[in-house]
């Protein structure tokens, strides 16, 4: 049963917030101002989700989604809206975020960095592989369920891995058999060489069917390498295999004037302009320093933004617990010849036990979503140094942190926000930490 809704704010998630006198409801696509009719699903005590079916008062920054499955596909948020009220509202959710759960009012809060590309953004995707009407089909998940919907035409990949999965959802769809059951087919992509990587995710498969099954793909144009991964503890048994390779299982980027390797095994940014961008705000915060800066950099995954401060003159420590992203920075440093940089492969907690008080100038760190460990906040807080860099893709386990480090030592200075993934309710975070 439909009912009438007044938007009053976007938050968290990209959820329009509407209140009656006991019930908050969440209204998926709902815009600030806006007066819709929706239907209520889900339901807790004191607050609802429901389904938007109608908007009778419209606000001035709705547009029509271009993607043909927007309404189903749980991966973007946004596409209905302008996107520079995108950038406002994710502005907001943060400045909430900050005041609600860091319990931090005074910080100055930059306007948003955009995305170069609000489309066609994306270098790194992840499709889940369904069947329908007895063939194979890349595609997403329905949000808040597990109902898939076809990801082949997304508008967020850039135009060359497009034509690459149009190649691989050709060939899925000719199939009435796999080699092997296929759960995941992930594709990256390298803009400066112009090369992409396949990545198949397999519960379990033989020597053979793994074989079989990147032979499907190893002679798409532009594709370096296929690498196969079984995803199941039975891997470990001799007629099952963990990986395959077959060609290289690695791709090179440009990263400001280096050449850095990422490999299957290690994370690799989605958006590299922006990701770029948040490298030169690191290094204008960084500039006012007299003399060369002793850098920790946590988290460092294949080492970009610490190679990238190595050759411009800083000594560099990164700490990354990847050994797989750890061999792809080592080698990208000697590629380079990038000297006053080392990497150690530990983990964060462990390393940080042994850090002194006066060992560095400047910690920068880029935890996972989860943000820090009470571990690693408490040994931060030991180790106080002056200044400390940290990114964050998520604003609420970043003003948690926040809250913590702000509790006695530090204060927060400098908070830039970064587009790093326009058309969704993201939004990439860097903030200046100064020791009080």
């Amino acid at each position: 049963m439909t009912q009438s809704f007044t938007i009053e704010r976007v938050v968290a998630g990209g959820w329009g917030l509407s209140r009656s006198d006991s019930m908050v409801t969440f209204v998926r696509g709902g815009l600030p101002g806006e007066v819709v009719t929706a239907v209520p699903g889900d339901r807790r005590s004191d607050y609802q989700f429901a389904t938007l079916k109608e908007v009778h008062e419209a606000s001035p920054h709705r547009v029509q989604a271009p993607c043909a499955v927007y309404e189903d596909c749980g991966g973007c948020q946004f596409q209905h809206v302008r996107y520079e009220a995108q950038l406002q509202y994710k502005q907001d959710m943060l400045e909430e975020a900050f005041l609600r759960i860091g319990r931090i009012g005074q910080a100055v809060f930059k306007d948003p960095v955009p995305s170069p590309l609000p489309y066609e953004y994306r270098r790194r995707v992840r499709f889940r592989v369904f069947q329908r009407h007895g063939t194979f089909h890349l595609g997403f998940v329905r949000e808040r369920s597990h109902s898939p919907v076809n990801g082949a035409g997304c508008l967020l990949v850039s135009k060359a891995m497009a034509l690459v999965i149009e190649i691989i959802e050709e060939r899925l769809a000719h199939l009435r058999k796999l080699p092997a059951f296929l759960s995941h087919v992930e594709i990256r992509s390298s803009d400066a060489f112009e090369t992409h990587l396949i990545l198949c995710t397999v519960p379990r498969a033989s020597p053979h069917q793994a074989h079989g099954l990147l032979a499907l793909f190893e002679d798409v144009p532009s594709v370096v390498g296929c690498v196969l991964t079984s995803s199941s503890v039975t891997a470990s048994q001799s007629r099952h295999v963990r990986r395959v390779v077959r060609g290289e299982p690695h791709l090179f980027e440009r990263f400001q004037d280096l050449v850095v390797r990422i490999s299957d095994r290690s994370f690799m940014q989605a958006n590299w302009a922006v990701y770029s961008i948040i490298f030169q705000t690191v290094v204008d915060w960084l500039n006012s320093e007299d003399g060369p800066v002793r850098v920790l950099e946590l988290y460092a995954g294949v080492g970009c933004l610490g190679l990238g401060l190595a050759k411009n003159g800083a000594l560099v420590t990164e700490i990354e617990e990847n050994p797989y992203a750890v061999a792809d920075a080592k080698r990208s440093a000697s590629h380079n010849h990038v000297g006053r940089y080392r990497i150690r492969t530990a983990k964060v907690e462990d390393f940080l036990e042994t850090v002194a008080t006066d060992e560095y100038d400047v910690i920068v760190m880029d935890p996972p979503r989860a943000g820090l460990s009470r571990q690693c906040a408490e040994s931060l807080e030991r180790i106080r140094v002056p200044r400390m860099l940290y990114l964050s893709c998520d604003a609420s386990s970043l003003a948690r942190d926040l809250n913590r480090l702000c509790a006695n030592q530090y204060r927060v200075g400098r908070v830039q926000a970064f587009d790093m993934f326009p058309q969704t309710a993201q939004i990439e975070t860097l903030v200046e930490l100064v020791r009080t």
